[in-house]
């Protein structure tokens, strides 16, 4: 399903550095917030860093923010991703998976690291998982049959 490498497009390659304060202690990096919009719920990620300790592991968190049109920020947070340091992550987002296709990403670095270089690719193929609409019909049929069941058990 996903080995198709026209499916995948990039939308997202950006790296950041620490910067030292005025007693040269490292800062730490603030949270990346591309101004990509994604619109597919599977995406892919890739995290490195040159100056990373080879036994680090986890680098970091990365959210998924859904559009709002009510109260003052604008957006929602749904899912919440641990970033793995120098490995290919695919994930597949579920929550509100058809309320709004529209949603942003934030990546929050772990404040040790002094670089990160984050890649995101977005799955354009045709096979999107499960969405809304085919839980609901699923849901529907199942309580069809439930409804069944409890009128031969009032018999």
């Amino acid at each position: 399903m996903y080995d198709i490498a026209s499916e995948w497009k990039q939308v997202i390659n950006v790296s950041r550095k620490a910067v030292k304060n005025v007693n040269g202690k490292y800062l730490p990096i603030a949270p990346i917030e591309p101004d990509t919009v994604l619109t597919h719920n599977t995406i892919a990620l890739y995290l490195t860093s040159e100056s990373a300790n080879p036994n680090w592991y986890k680098a970091g968190y990365l959210y998924q923010a859904f559009f709002i049109p009510f109260g003052t920020a604008g957006a929602a947070q749904g899912e919440q991703i641990k970033v793995i340091l120098n490995r290919y992550m695919i994930h597949r987002f579920t929550t509100f998976p058809d309320i709004e296709n529209k949603y942003v990403l934030s990546y929050s670095p772990e404040s040790y690291y002094k670089d990160v270089k984050l890649q995101v690719w977005e799955y354009v193929g045709t096979n999107q998982g499960a969405t809304l609409d085919s839980l609901q019909t699923t849901q529907k049929a199942t309580l069809a049959k439930v409804n069944s069941i409890q009128q031969s058990l009032n018999r």
